[in-house]
């Protein structure tokens, strides 16, 4: 029990303060709610303008508002401190490890202490889990249906969208389509590293402006993770990398209006066309984007020359594989040689032997303890013999497979078939594009793009023999995330709002990269298309802010999360927020100075 003892400690400490939100919800409560959240018109503070009586006024009318606030920036702590609950799993699983050694537990026991670090380490559940938190103080101070009713008035499209877009992005078709467009581009400067890096960075912002971020960072990351963080670069250049990919990709979504987040909340409002969007955001993001990207490869241009060696040895080993290893012809050969051998050494026909005497054994004993109307009345042979066969067929399935006839074996899944370098038809790799073309036309209509995604699952079977495997759980976890922030962000506004709507362009533009950094960007947009005759220099301001600060934080930019799941590998304990923002802040200070002296 004592080792318990702190987790349990932890556990009632959370417990405290829960209990102590929902008693402090319930102090005035109300007999009803009629609106929750309030809107913007509801607090009648319109002709306010000091933003401090506004922002009292409102929590004065609403008291929750303090509650739900505490809570986001709860979740919000809860999310950088990801590494701590994933190191301290590590070490929690060391330690079980040496118990096992020293035959204290068993060998197949496994530690639930370590497994509860590792969930509360995940930063994808962090605000799903705060949700709770959020539900129980809102049931407590309201009621239960009027969280229920809150949760389905919010809209999860966007969730549900960036789900289908990673499996389809994520593809072995579609990475192959875009790894021979890229191949075609850095063969022009020899396959070096250098141009693989900088290929891909600067691609990754074309792309979220014409495949959608979510599918640019899905194809970004898969790629760079090949061909970048493979070689195990400095940890410096690693975050480095990490911190362009989301900032590129943030910025790189203003060259059109259909595309980024952020940028899809205002367009419609104030009738922002795509020629509007390059000409006041997009061609200075590929400024932007140019002068950060190319900075910071002249800063790392050194240890780019150091990596170039273990780069071309990789490629070359990868083709040298390919080229002469073909991975079906030798598991065929594999498979006759151990028929071969067998067939000659007899170990097949020597382990089913000894297996048939320990199963006489296990009779022998069973013959011993029981009487002999027992034996004769219930089958005792049979019985034994029926889970004897089962156990011992189940078992030589699992450690002798190549061994066992064809109808005898499991179906095998090999571990390593994602890794495989066969080519893919261009047909089949046309279709993929066509599917996620598709997904993207009518990313504002879940009931179509859900109905093209089963075809797409329908034709992933029928060819499945070019494809991977679908990885379900990193897009489910990402698309959870986003529907915890939907969930926490939308109750911000009681504060968001009047903070965008009382400040000049330079403090908006610079409160709008701030609030980005721990709020989704496309939130922030959104909440200023309710602020009333916004003028034009302030909805500048608030859209470039919004996509400059998109790289700062995993929750800044609806993408970044499926970077961070994606690449999370290559990281030590995880990717460290503060090693994120560090990294990220030249790139982003970079867009924030074009973007104001280019106005």
């Amino acid at each position: 029990m004592k080792k318990y003892k702190g987790l349990l400690l932890k556990i009632i400490a959370y417990s405290a303060i829960i209990l102590v939100f929902i008693f402090i919800a319930t102090l005035d409560r109300p007999i009803k709610s009629e609106v929750f959240p309030l809107t913007s018109s509801a607090y009648q503070d319109a002709n306010e303008t000091n933003l401090m009586t506004i922002l009292k006024g409102r929590l004065i009318k609403e008291p929750f508002n303090g509650i739900v606030t505490i809570i986001f920036f709860l979740a919000i702590a809860h999310s950088l401190s990801v590494n701590y609950f994933n190191s301290k799993a590590h070490e929690l699983e060391h330690e079980f490890e040496s118990l096992k050694l020293q035959g204290k537990i068993s060998r197949d026991s496994k530690s639930m202490k370590a497994t509860i670090y590792h969930f509360l380490g995940e930063v994808e559940v962090v605000f799903g889990l705060w949700a709770i938190v959020l539900g129980i103080a809102c049931a407590s101070y309201y009621d239960w249906g009027t969280f229920v009713s809150y949760i389905n008035s919010l809209s999860y499209r966007e969730p549900i969208f960036i789900i289908v877009i990673m499996v389809i992005a994520s593809s072995r078709p579609i990475l192959k389509l875009f790894e021979l467009i890229l191949w075609r581009i850095v063969k022009v400067f020899n396959g070096s590293i250098e141009a693989w890096w900088l290929s891909i960075l600067l691609l990754s912002a074309f792309l979220s402006s014409f495949v959608t971020g979510p599918a640019a960072m899905t194809i970004c990351a898969m790629l760079l993770a090949d061909k970048f963080f493979v070689l195990n670069p400095s940890k410096s250049l690693k975050y480095t990398t990490l911190a362009l990919l989301f900032v590129n990709i943030s910025v790189g979504g203003a060259m059109t209006n259909f595309a980024s987040p952020p940028v899809l909340m205002v367009v419609d409002v104030w009738d922002w066309n795509i020629l509007f969007m390059f000409l006041n955001f997009g061609w200075k993001s590929i400024i932007a984007i140019t002068i950060g990207t190319v900075s910071y490869f002249l800063l790392f241009r050194k240890e780019f020359k150091s990596l170039e060696k273990p780069h071309q040895d990789l490629q070359f080993k990868r083709y040298i594989q390919n080229r002469f290893i073909s991975q079906k012809e030798l598991e065929i050969l594999f498979e006759d040689l151990e028929q071969n051998v067998d067939a000659r050494m007899g170990y097949s026909k020597e382990v089913r032997a000894f297996s048939v005497i320990l199963k006489d054994n296990l009779k022998a004993i069973a013959r011993r303890k029981l009487t002999k109307e027992e034996i004769e009345e219930y089958e005792v042979d049979l019985a034994i013999d029926e889970k004897f066969e089962s156990i011992a067929n189940k078992q030589f399935r699992r450690t002798i497979p190549g061994l066992l006839s064809n109808e005898e074996r499991d179906e095998y899944n090999d571990p390593d078939w994602d890794k495989r370098d066969d080519r893919v038809p261009f047909w089949i790799m046309g279709s993929h594009l066509l599917f996620m073309l598709w997904t993207i036309m009518n990313a504002h209509e879940t009931i179509l793009f859900l109905a093209g995604f089963l075809f797409f699952l329908g034709f992933y079977q029928i060819t499945s023999y070019y494809q991977n495997k679908i990885e379900f759980r990193t897009a489910l976890l990402v698309g959870f995330f986003l529907a915890g922030l939907i969930v926490h962000g939308t109750l911000q506004e009681w504060w968001i709002a009047p903070i965008l709507g009382n400040l000049p362009p330079l403090g908006l533009n610079f409160a709008s990269i701030v609030l980005t950094s721990f709020n989704d960007n496309a939130a922030i947009t959104y909440l200023s298309t309710l602020v009333p005759n916004f003028p034009d220099t302030l909805k500048y301001a608030v859209v470039s802010g919004a996509i400059t600060g998109g790289g700062l934080t995993i929750i800044a930019n609806s993408p970044n999360p499926i970077g961070q799941s994606i690449l999370k590998p290559f990281f030590k304990n995880g990717i460290e927020a503060g090693n994120l923002l560090k990294y990220a802040l030249m790139p982003t200070a970079v867009a924030m100075i074009i973007f104001f002296v280019l106005h």
